[in-house]
């Protein structure tokens, strides 16, 4: 393809920015921080490789991303706190002991989380996993036409799948090999690019 838009430094933020955000699942205390530095480190770049080819698709579809990632999180939240007055409840058992003087009086408290309560927030989370990877497909995808790299195809094809398989626990070690496929993206990606990548490419993964 013709070369002339320098993505360099959008390639190398990009890069690091995504070895952060995997690398942020494993660091105690400071996974929260390292995903949050990460995530903006990439979209950032995904910003300015937009900007500079002419196609938002990948910051627009990796931001929202983000934005269903925190709505449904703030869904979970108003779940468990608004069910904390009506359907947690605290049971309290009273014994009294008389062979002390007097007697005395001892209370056990036994906490319950309904279940409806707990099958909501498993599906939230679902639903979570699912629709951030939908734009994730969609912003490498868009990625691949837009760069012609290989790798990129293959983390959307694994998200893909991820997503599907995300009832089960096999669905987030799916998700973890597409991480890695972004970071492998970013390292194999051209230093230079067409103004407009919409050149079709057939996304071929060993798993599609």
């Amino acid at each position: 393809m013709p070369l002339g838009i320098d993505v360099s430094g959008e390639r190398n933020l990009g890069l690091w920015g995504s070895v952060l955000a995997l690398l942020g699942g494993f660091v105690p205390y400071l996974r929260s921080i390292l995903g949050l530095i990460g995530f903006v480190m990439v979209l950032m770049a995904l910003k300015g490789i937009s900007d500079k080819v002419g196609d938002d698709r990948p910051f627009r579809n990796y931001l929202f991303v983000f934005v269903s990632g925190v709505a449904v999180v703030v869904l979970i939240l108003f779940l468990i706190f608004g069910s904390l007055s009506g359907l947690w409840r605290a049971e309290i058992h009273e014994e009294t002991h008389w062979g002390a003087p007097g007697g005395s009086t001892s209370a056990d408290y036994e906490m319950h989380v309904p279940l409806p309560i707990i099958s909501g927030i498993v599906l939230l989370f679902i639903l979570m996993v699912v629709v951030m990877a939908y734009f994730e497909i969609k912003t490498w995808e868009a990625m691949y036409e837009i760069t012609g790299t290989r790798e990129f195809g293959d983390a959307a094809n694994w998200f893909k799948w991820g997503a599907v398989t995300s009832i089960v626990l096999v669905g987030l070690l799916l998700l973890f090999i597409a991480r890695i496929f972004v970071i492998l993206g970013f390292h194999s990606m051209p230093d230079e690019l067409e103004e407009k990548g919409t050149t079709d490419f057939a996304i071929d993964s060993p798993i599609a």
